[in-house]
């Protein structure tokens, strides 16, 4: 007999567990459909900070917009105010800078961006730049593009922010729209994109310390009994949540992706293409022209699907990431001062315990 646990809820907030079923309905299809809702879950949460997406098309000395442009890691805005604190790195052509008049520092890792997972404590200048730092230029090259500024994705700008915390930087491309530098449009000049435009991945941490990543602190969930799980190392936990970063149990086998679907309509897990983590199933709004500033705010539409470590299959939408599970468009969670807390997830799951990819 099939059995699909369908349409559970669990809020990461708290310590009490809370579990109420439905009897089955009697239907024909999938029978066993058990409804659940597991509360007040503690989630582990820490300070670091990834936006879902790259930043993009960060102007640095442009025609449009020449000098430097001060971008606050934080808030992911910029700042016009060059003596204020409030910025962490500077564009400007190929050169990057720190804040060093408030404390501020920068260096270039020769390590991949994935793999920092901690900050230097020494080795910061006020400025890095120059061919060989975080990019390549390429010359009178014998093949590829000449004359241009390509970015060097297995090297990590590491910065010491004003206010003596650290972020890491991935700056994926140096032109407009990110384009794919191997293609004949990128290597003529004529059709190559304009220059002096930024798109980089980043990691800032909120607290005064040089770690960029707490795997310690994530919390392990187990879809099919509705617990969480304390041993990392187990094989029982599904996915760990750890603030906006979603882990399957990769160690042990499990996977998981992203599905541009809506959860009612994912009928049948993909064969392949699961990976280790995601952090695609939300928009950071920043400074946005209307509705609430600088909030995680979950994707319509999108569906995560998980390949458990026991070899079945699990699919999973995010409805809330604040305390409570909070009306999202209300003028209470608009307002600083009245949302709830953040990093607590409300997500609606669905686990198919009989070993096959369908949910129906």
């Amino acid at each position: 007999m099939k059995k699909i646990i369908n349409r559970a809820f669990f809020l990461l907030l708290g310590s009490t567990l809370i579990f109420t079923a439905c009897e089955d309905s009697g239907t024909s299809g999938p029978a066993a459909v058990d409804a659940e809702i597991a509360t007040d879950i503690p989630a582990n949460v820490n300070t670091i900070f990834s936006p879902a997406i790259p930043e993009s098309d960060v102007e640095g000395n442009t025609e449009a917009n020449p000098g430097y442009t001060f971008y606050d890691l934080d808030n992911g805005r910029t700042v016009e105010d060059s003596l204020s604190a409030e910025w962490d790195i500077a564009y400007g052509g190929t050169t990057l800078l720190a804040n060093s008049g408030n404390g501020g520092g920068i260096q270039v890792l020769d390590a991949e961006y994935s793999t920092v997972m901690e900050a230097p404590t020494s080795g910061y200048n006020a400025e890095v730049g120059g061919s060989g730092s975080w990019y390549t230029y390429t010359g009178e090259a014998p093949n590829g593009p000449k004359h241009a500024v390509i970015a060097d994705t297995n090297k990590t700008v590491v910065v010491l922010t004003s206010d003596g915390r650290y972020a890491k930087i991935q700056i994926l491309s140096y032109y407009q729209g990110n384009p794919d530098t191997s293609t004949p449009q990128f290597a003529d000049f004529r059709t190559r994109p304009a220059d002096k435009y930024f798109t980089f991945n980043y990691t800032v941490q909120g607290a005064e310390t040089t770690q960029l990543f707490h795997e310690d602190r994530f919390t392990f969930f187990d879809f099919e009994t509705g617990a969480v799980v304390q041993d990392s190392a187990s094989s029982q936990w599904d996915i760990g949540v750890n603030a906006t970063t979603i882990i399957a149990n990769f160690g042990n086998g499990g996977g998981i992706q992203a599905l541009n679907i809506p959860f009612d309509e994912v009928t049948e897990a993909p064969t392949g293409g699961y990976t280790e983590s995601n952090a695609t199933w939300y928009t950071y709004t920043g400074e946005a022209p209307s509705g609430p500033k600088h909030a995680v705010l979950p994707k319509d539409g999108v569906t995560l699907v998980v390949k458990t470590a026991d070899e079945k299959y699990a699919k999973f939408r995010v409805l809330n990431y604040y305390k409570g599970n909070p009306d999202l468009s209300s003028d209470a969670f608009a307002n600083f001062f009245t949302r709830p807390e953040d990093r607590h997830y409300t997500v609606e799951f669905a686990v198919q315990t009989d070993g096959s990819r369908f949910f129906e």
